[in-house]
């Protein structure tokens, strides 16, 4: 049974919480805050048997072997590596890092450790994903030619370290990053890009963003703290179209993808797991996988996690310096 331990009681626990009851060999056993009231009332509400009053306790925790790092953006960095020195697998949420520096870092010291890094990009784990790569490959749609996806909401409070420029805010870190991650999933590296933002005290509230990607296919993105909630990616090829309505977090089961071709559209149904966030456990289970069995973390259905985090950090950080210059 491999014991979890989650930094963090904010938001994000709530998904990761509940998906600890369908993970077999599995259990969340502590969860931290600084403050510790706050630590307490969700280590109740989520089974835990531990409340830490500080992150540093729960790394020093014993009975904890794998770290879910749900804090903010700018600690990913920091609390990352101190988990994997203090022993502790660590899924820490995306971005993974707030630079290419950071990524190189946190994986120096997964590598020095020996101790497992994975990402937490859990959209890549639901099965629809799955099946829209199993299309894409197959030729369902030709060559892609182009990507267009989209994530917006009205963003959270002000003090939101979402806000915060020294926190790694801003809407492409925290909802772009999606974007960026499905655009280079069915098309590759991007090979030149453009961006224009609405920036406010050094954060993009709103960000639009074209890639160049490999083989010339082109994607395009936008992003926003500013307007209604907006999702939905569609992938366009040579001789059709594939449509995700809900990429990132798909209603229950089953979840759709649209396929079209001649004209002719045809709804594809695709089992998932059944409460909304099951595909955290998903993640969870691979991850637990991998630490049992010693080896590297992947996307499925065979993409090396590792290499996917470097690479989605380069791409956000080019489309943030474009950004700047076309404020």
């Amino acid at each position: 049974m491999l014991r979890f331990g989650i930094l963090g009681a904010g938001r994000i626990l709530a998904k990761h919480g509940p998906a600890f009851a369908l993970v077999k060999d599995a259990q969340l056993v502590a969860i931290a805050s600084r403050d510790l009231e706050r630590a307490r009332a969700a280590a109740q509400q989520y089974g835990a048997a531990r409340a830490h009053a500080g992150y540093e306790t729960l790394l020093a925790d014993s009975e904890v072997d794998v770290v879910i790092n749900a804090l903010h953006n700018g600690l990913h960095c920091e609390w990352t590596i101190r988990a994997l020195e203090a022993g502790k697998h660590v899924l820490c949420e995306k971005p993974l890092a707030c630079s290419s520096d950071e990524v190189e870092r946190m994986f120096a010291a997964a590598h020095s450790c020996r101790r497992w890094l994975l990402e937490g990009f859990m959209y890549r784990f639901h099965p629809q994903m799955v099946e829209a790569q199993q299309l894409v490959i197959g030729g369902a749609i030709g060559r892609v030619v182009h990507i267009h996806s989209r994530f917006t909401g009205y963003g959270r409070d002000s003090q939101n370290p979402r806000y915060w420029a020294d926190a790694g805010g801003g809407a492409l870190m925290d909802l772009g990053c999606y974007c960026v991650n499905l655009s280079r999933l069915f098309a590759g590296e991007p090979q030149q890009v453009q961006a224009r933002a609405h920036i406010e005290n050094g954060v993009d509230l709103t960000i639009a963003g074209t890639m160049v990607l490999a083989g010339n296919a082109t994607a395009a993105f936008f992003c926003s703290f500013e307007s209604e909630g907006s999702y939905g990616a569609e992938i366009i090829g040579t001789t059709g179209k594939l449509m995700i309505p809900h990429p990132w977090l798909p209603p229950a089961s089953p979840a759709e993808l649209i396929l079209t071709r001649d004209g002719q559209s045809e709804t594809i149904r695709v089992n998932a797991p059944s409460p909304r966030f099951g595909h955290f456990a998903l993640e969870i289970e691979h991850f637990c996988e991998c630490i049992r069995e010693n080896h590297p973390p992947q996307f499925p259905p065979a993409t090396d996690a590792e290499r996917d985090s470097r690479g989605n950090m380069r791409a956000i950080e080019l489309l943030l310096s474009a950004a700047r210059l076309n404020p």
